[in-house]
């Protein structure tokens, strides 16, 4: 059974509710977000491939990646799980280039980005599978992990499902309409890209936490481990 410290540092509550603070003014930009692209893009653009809210979906996968990437160089014993988390990402933004890559490439460009990115880090991965394996037996027990995991089972499961149109037809029956559909499932995708981004944040918190600590020991004579940077 775990033991718990009786302490009255306040600490935590205001950890907390700063996140709270934070992470609600977020969310309620990304609402105000929604709102004002409804109102003010073209009837024809909305919720479409060329509308801002797919530049936004784009703009925040591209910060996700930047953070795990620059947190795989940053600090190399945790380089295996952060290079994969952010070519998970990587890849599914430039999958929301499709479009673009398959008129100014060619046809399946995307594809051959993303997949060719996805073996790199299992390559990656599996050369180094004892430490990446480490690395994955910590992150899921923080909180970085749940907020990560919110954000891909709402993106790449739950918007899925909802956005299906047999399940619209069956709301509107027949005043279906295909933009109601869209709004909907675009909105719920830019949600969950907006958690990843979160977990990304956090996760960068984590590592450095964990590194300054590590270092802060080492300094004082408290291990004997190398610290990695």
């Amino acid at each position: 059974m775990a033991n718990y410290t009786n302490t009255s540092n306040p600490k935590g509550l205001k950890t907390a509710f700063l996140r709270l603070l934070i992470y609600g003014a977020l969310i309620y930009l990304l609402s105000e977000f929604l709102k004002w692209n409804v109102k003010h893009e073209e009837v024809s653009n909305k919720f479409s491939e060329d509308s801002a809210v797919e530049y936004v979906q784009s703009l925040l996968l591209l910060l996700s990646s930047t953070i795990f990437l620059y947190i795989s160089f940053k600090y190399k014993s945790i380089f295996p799980l952060s290079f994969a988390l952010f070519a998970f990402m990587m890849a599914s933004f430039i999958r929301e280039q499709d479009a673009f890559l398959d008129e100014h490439i060619y046809d399946g460009a995307w594809q051959t980005g993303a997949f060719g990115l996805l073996i790199l880090a299992t390559l990656l991965i599996y050369k180094n599978k004892t430490l990446f394996f480490s690395n994955l037996n910590d992150f899921v027990h923080q909180f970085s992990f749940g907020i990560l995991l919110s954000g891909i089972v709402t993106t790449y499961i739950f918007a899925r499902l909802y956005g299906r149109k047999v399940f619209w037809m069956a709301v509107m029956e027949t005043q279906y309409t295909r933009d109601v559909k869209n709004v909907s499932e675009e909105s719920l995708e830019l949600f969950g890209y907006t958690l990843i981004l979160v977990a990304s944040v956090e996760f960068y918190l984590l590592v450095r936490a964990k590194h300054n600590e590590i270092g802060l020991k080492a300094h004082r004579g408290q291990s004997s481990f190398p610290v990695s940077a």
